[in-house]
Protein backbone atom coordinates (compact mmCIF):
# COMPACT_ATOMS: atom_id res chain seq x y z
CA UNK A 1 0.00 0.00 0.00
CA UNK A 2 3.02 2.29 0.96
CA UNK A 3 4.38 1.75 -2.54
CA UNK A 4 1.22 2.48 -4.33
CA UNK A 5 1.12 6.28 -2.40
CA UNK A 6 4.40 6.86 -3.24
CA UNK A 7 3.91 5.84 -7.16
CA UNK A 8 0.62 8.04 -7.32
CA UNK A 9 2.37 11.13 -5.74
CA UNK A 10 5.78 10.91 -7.95
CA UNK A 11 3.28 10.38 -10.34
CA UNK A 12 1.54 13.46 -9.69
CA UNK A 13 4.63 15.71 -9.58
CA UNK A 14 5.52 14.31 -13.13
CA UNK A 15 1.85 15.04 -14.21
CA UNK A 16 2.02 18.51 -12.87
CA UNK A 17 5.95 19.44 -13.88
CA UNK A 18 5.07 18.16 -17.43
CA UNK A 19 2.01 20.22 -17.85
CA UNK A 20 4.56 23.28 -18.83
CA UNK A 21 3.71 25.40 -16.29
CA UNK A 22 5.31 29.68 -17.09
CA UNK A 23 7.44 29.80 -13.73
CA UNK A 24 9.35 28.39 -11.25
CA UNK A 25 8.40 30.87 -7.89
CA UNK A 26 9.64 29.85 -4.98
CA UNK A 27 7.27 31.50 -2.05
CA UNK A 28 3.69 32.53 -2.20
CA UNK A 29 3.22 35.94 -4.39
CA UNK A 30 0.93 35.20 -6.78
CA UNK A 31 -1.15 38.74 -7.71
CA UNK A 32 1.43 40.98 -5.60
CA UNK A 33 4.17 43.08 -6.36
CA UNK A 34 7.35 41.85 -5.66
CA UNK A 35 11.00 43.88 -5.44
CA UNK A 36 14.23 42.90 -5.23
CA UNK A 37 17.82 42.69 -7.23
CA UNK A 38 17.89 40.92 -10.68
CA UNK A 39 20.33 37.88 -9.84
CA UNK A 40 19.85 36.06 -13.26
CA UNK A 41 17.89 36.09 -16.55
CA UNK A 42 17.65 32.71 -18.40
CA UNK A 43 16.50 34.71 -21.90
CA UNK A 44 14.58 32.24 -24.90
CA UNK A 45 13.88 33.10 -28.12
CA UNK A 46 9.97 34.52 -26.82
CA UNK A 47 10.15 34.52 -22.92
CA UNK A 48 12.40 34.92 -20.30
CA UNK A 49 12.80 33.58 -16.77
CA UNK A 50 13.60 36.59 -14.02
CA UNK A 51 15.54 35.66 -10.93
CA UNK A 52 15.31 38.21 -8.02
CA UNK A 53 16.49 38.09 -4.81
CA UNK A 54 14.13 40.04 -2.53
CA UNK A 55 15.06 41.98 0.70
CA UNK A 56 14.56 39.26 2.98
CA UNK A 57 16.70 36.95 1.19
CA UNK A 58 14.01 34.78 -0.48
CA UNK A 59 14.41 33.92 -4.09
CA UNK A 60 11.48 34.87 -6.65
CA UNK A 61 11.43 33.96 -10.39
CA UNK A 62 9.21 34.25 -12.22
CA UNK A 63 8.63 34.25 -16.49
CA UNK A 64 8.18 37.91 -18.60
CA UNK A 65 8.16 37.98 -22.00
CA UNK A 66 11.29 39.22 -23.67
CA UNK A 67 9.87 43.22 -24.26
CA UNK A 68 9.24 43.76 -20.99
CA UNK A 69 13.17 42.80 -19.90
CA UNK A 70 14.30 45.55 -22.40
CA UNK A 71 16.27 47.67 -20.83
CA UNK A 72 16.54 44.76 -17.52
CA UNK A 73 20.08 44.15 -16.52
CA UNK A 74 21.17 41.73 -13.91
CA UNK A 75 21.93 43.76 -10.60
CA UNK A 76 19.21 46.36 -11.05
CA UNK A 77 16.61 46.48 -8.44
CA UNK A 78 13.06 45.96 -9.96
CA UNK A 79 9.20 45.70 -8.96
CA UNK A 80 7.52 43.06 -10.75
CA UNK A 81 4.02 42.63 -10.66
CA UNK A 82 2.75 39.23 -10.86
CA UNK A 83 -0.34 37.00 -11.95
CA UNK A 84 0.05 33.30 -12.41
CA UNK A 85 3.74 32.83 -12.48
CA UNK A 86 4.01 35.58 -15.33
CA UNK A 87 5.35 39.21 -14.89
CA UNK A 88 2.86 41.83 -15.43
CA UNK A 89 4.88 44.99 -15.14
CA UNK A 90 8.56 45.10 -14.71
CA UNK A 91 9.44 49.06 -13.46
CA UNK A 92 13.02 49.72 -12.65
CA UNK A 93 13.62 51.39 -10.17
CA UNK A 94 17.61 51.50 -9.51
CA UNK A 95 20.47 50.51 -11.89
CA UNK A 96 22.89 47.91 -10.96
CA UNK A 97 26.65 49.47 -10.65
CA UNK A 98 28.77 47.49 -13.08
CA UNK A 99 32.01 47.38 -12.39
CA UNK A 100 34.12 49.20 -14.74
CA UNK A 101 37.24 48.57 -16.10
CA UNK A 102 40.81 49.71 -14.21
CA UNK A 103 42.12 52.71 -16.18
CA UNK A 104 45.52 53.33 -15.96
CA UNK A 105 46.86 56.95 -16.54
CA UNK A 106 50.71 56.93 -17.72
CA UNK A 107 52.67 59.68 -17.02
CA UNK A 108 55.50 61.05 -19.87
CA UNK A 109 58.45 62.91 -18.98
Amino acid sequence: MRKMIALVTILGFVATASLGLPATKMGSHEGAMVSGKVVAIERGHKNSLLSLREPNGQLFRVSSTNDKLKGIHIGDRVVVKDAKGWAVSIKEIGKGTAKSPTSLTHKHG
